[in-house]
């Protein structure tokens, strides 16, 4: 026997022992295991070390933020829907009587979810995850789906959307504090605050600098050379990898492999020059 799913705009049926559709609760459980990777890059973005957007306007028409408002305001909703939802799965687990040794016992289950997570995004995440079968099975996950989906739309937004210029690092022109930013293509760098002029080349080696000890996936370093390597794919990477070109450096909470964006970088220009 099956009933409509009861998550806003999902046309599927659900079979009637579950509380939404198999589509819906695989979706979730996706975007919960991908929470580590959008608060790693949303603090990037926060911090302006990824310095995405763009931020070429005049003093006057547009100062310069020390943070990025889109990913303060991801973040921020991001965190209320995950710290909501696990408030909810504690709070609607009575509290037990004694406990005892067995791990399926209901005083056993309350004992673990009450143990609570660490305080970032990553970890709460985890900890949802550990408890999706509460999370699944709660009378409300229709309204789970919705809010958390809608949060992490939200991150994938900001740090996906494409930057209209690059960030080119500091002036420093006679001491000009101001921070640089050059459409793609340019040759030339002029900066607003004083007027001093910049090599592009240059300013992309210093960047490449900055960013290469650096680890990430394979995903997250074909996204963030996107820009500068437009070719370039995770698929790429991975196979450079597999043929031993570039070296695994480790792996992700989730077991995915790590490599150092330096040695993807030196790999390419190798290709270039040769």
């Amino acid at each position: 026997m099956t009933a409509p799913c009861p998550v806003s705009a999902c046309p599927r049926p659900r079979p009637g022992h579950l509380t939404v559709c198999r589509a819906c609760s695989a979706g979730l459980l996706r975007d919960l295991a991908d929470v580590s990777n959008l608060e790693t890059h949303l603090e990037l973005t926060l911090s302006r070390q990824s310095r995405t957007g763009d931020r070429h306007g005049s003093r006057s028409a547009d100062t310069a933020l020390p943070y990025d408002e889109r990913a303060r305001s991801a973040l921020t909703v991001l965190r209320s829907a995950l710290v909501g939802w696990y408030r909810q799965l504690v709070d609607d687990e009575p509290r037990p009587g004694p406990i005892c040794r067995q791990c399926s016992h209901p005083s056993c289950l309350w004992l673990h979810r009450s143990r609570p997570p660490a305080d970032n995004l990553a970890a709460i995440a985890r900890w949802l995850l550990r408890q999706r079968a509460a999370l699944l099975g709660h009378q409300a996950v229709a309204e789970a789906v919705d809010e958390l989906g809608a949060a992490i739309r939200q991150a994938r937004r900001v740090i996906d959307r494409p930057p209209a210029t690059w960030y080119a690092g500091p002036c420093r022109v006679d001491g000009c504090p101001a921070d640089l930013y050059a459409r793609h293509g340019a040759t030339v760098i002029r900066c607003r605050e004083c007027g001093g002029t910049h090599s592009a080349i240059l300013r992309e080696q210093w960047l490449m600098a900055q960013v290469a000890d650096h680890l990430g996936t394979a995903t997250e370093i074909a996204r963030a050379l996107a820009a500068f390597q437009p070719g370039l794919t995770p698929s790429m990477i991975r196979g450079y990898a597999h043929r031993g070109r570039i070296l695994d450096r480790g792996q992700d909470e989730l077991g995915r492999p790590l490599y150092r964006i330096g040695d993807v970088i030196a790999l390419l220009n190798e290709r270039i020059a040769g």
